[in-house]
């Protein structure tokens, strides 16, 4: 008969207890680290709203109402469709018999015209063949000269610079695929390009537009103020980055293998730059310390609601308060803006950064145990906000400094879609072919110009330039 396990005693029975206590609360720690990753979207973090897909949150915005109805906002001009005074094609319609005693009228004298006009495409829009005839004249010395061709013309068939241009634009400014935009072509057109065609009309483009990329970083270089911003962009098999530096009036992309400081440097503008430097505290901007750093706080505020839906109950009281502070200093520099004035009220701007300073030490002492992962991140948040106050709050003290890095972000985000449609692009060659005119597109959309006509420039070897002061 086998003997019973004797019963544990009170004393074992507490040590038990209180392991099992120890690795409840690392599972509780564990789970909700793990819920607070899983419940990171755009919203709440520094990820892209790309990376929602189709767990996309509902909208939710910090910003309060804006009192405006929907619609074109009071003053902006519109783009209403109105009349010209000499159309293409004019068709002249006569009513049938008379309504009232049914006489023809085909000789009644007209008493008056209401004129209906439908602007439309052409039936059939077809390729317009141009022949050059190279003539060979014989001297009378006997030596014979043949004329030289013009030079876009260098075969005896081959499509035109327009043509080109248009495919660039469907591959590149309306970001089709290289398969879509022969279909595309065909179908317009009736031009049966082959995808090599359009994959060489990108590459004859990108190598036309060197100079134009080398002179934009140049003038992004020489700015008071720009923005910064780099994501992911899959390339050749593998992870590489897409690099924007961006001012009001110019765009520079880049990628590059790296996401650091090897890539900032290969792009020339920050070991040059003097200026106030927007950006996301990525730390290798900051290792460019000729230039005046500015934070976007835009990302704080993100940072901060991740706080309220997943914190501790002070982390969630104070990091509340600090976002009540941070849209009240916002709302007074909009005001401020608006009436023509230099900067925000002395009373208000003292009384709510006086607010947030205590909400942020508040949020550092709540976080101090930083007993989780999650508890770590909201340190370092609180922390990063104390120790880099100058840095996120200049827009206050200068009414010329954004609020936001918004401009670097929307800059990447149109540059995201070629990923999205295309997966990833093949070779890092085409991917810095993609950048380079990118960069031409997106400068010349930001000086009003007309993106197919400044590619038809391109693709003719005399790229649109813009003025530079």
């Amino acid at each position: 008969m086998s003997q019973a396990a004797p019963f544990p005693s009170y004393e074992e029975l507490a040590v038990l207890v209180v392991e099992l206590r120890s690795e409840l609360a690392q599972a509780r720690a564990r789970i909700a680290d793990l819920e607070a990753r899983l419940g990171q979207n755009s919203t709440n973090s520094s990820k892209p709203p790309s990376s929602d897909g189709l767990a996309k949150p509902a909208p939710k915005s910090l910003r309060g109402k804006s009192g405006r109805g929907p619609g074109r906002p009071k003053g902006q001009p519109g783009a209403t469709l109105r009349q010209v005074e000499t159309p293409d094609e004019t068709f002249t319609h006569r009513p049938g018999p008379c309504t009232g005693c049914g006489a023809d009228l085909l000789d009644a004298p007209v008493v008056g015209v209401e004129r209906r006009q439908v602007f439309d495409l052409p039936e059939r829009i077809r390729l317009q063949v141009t022949e050059h005839r190279l003539l060979s004249i014989r001297c009378a010395c006997g030596k014979k000269a043949r004329a030289a061709a013009p030079a876009q013309v260098a075969a005896p068939v081959q499509y035109g610079p327009r043509l080109a241009a248009v495919g660039v634009y469907l591959m590149h400014g309306q970001f089709l695929s290289k398969d879509r935009t022969a279909r595309a072509l065909a179908d317009l057109f009736g031009a049966p390009v082959a995808v090599a065609t359009v994959a060489g009309w990108v590459r004859r483009c990108a190598r036309t537009l060197d100079a134009f990329g080398r002179a934009v970083a140049e003038q992004v270089a020489r700015a008071p103020l720009a923005f910064f911003d780099e994501t992911g962009f899959r390339t050749a098999g593998r992870l590489h980055w897409l690099h924007s530096a961006s001012t009001g009036m110019f765009v520079h992309l880049s990628v590059h293998r790296r996401r650091g400081t090897e890539a900032s440097d290969a792009a020339g503008i920050l070991p040059a730059f003097r200026g106030v430097a927007m950006h996301d505290a990525w730390a290798p901007y900051d290792t460019y310390t000729e230039a005046t750093h500015a934070l976007c706080s835009a990302h704080a505020l993100r940072e901060l609601v991740a706080v309220t839906e997943c914190g501790s109950e002070q982390a969630r009281c104070a990091a509340y308060r600090a976002i009540d502070a941070l849209l009240a200093l916002k709302k007074a520099a909009d005001a401020a803006r608006t009436a023509g004035a230099e900067r925000i009220a002395d009373r208000l701007s003292t009384g709510e950064l006086k607010a947030l300073r205590t909400a942020v030490r508040d949020g550092v002492k709540a976080t101090t145990a930083r007993a989780s992962k999650t508890e770590c991140k909201h340190n370092a948040l609180f922390k990063r906000l104390y120790n880099r106050w100058d840095d996120y709050l200049r827009w206050v003290h200068d009414l010329r400094l954004p609020f936001d890095n918004n401009p670097a972000e929307q800059t990447i985000r149109m540059a995201k879609l070629r990923i999205k449609v295309s997966g990833s692009l093949r070779t890092l060659l085409g991917a810095q072919d993609f950048a380079a005119i990118r960069t031409y597109l997106a400068t010349a959309d930001r000086h009003g110009q007309n993106m197919l006509n400044v590619l038809d420039q391109a693709m003719r070897g005399r790229p649109w330039t813009p003025a530079t002061t």
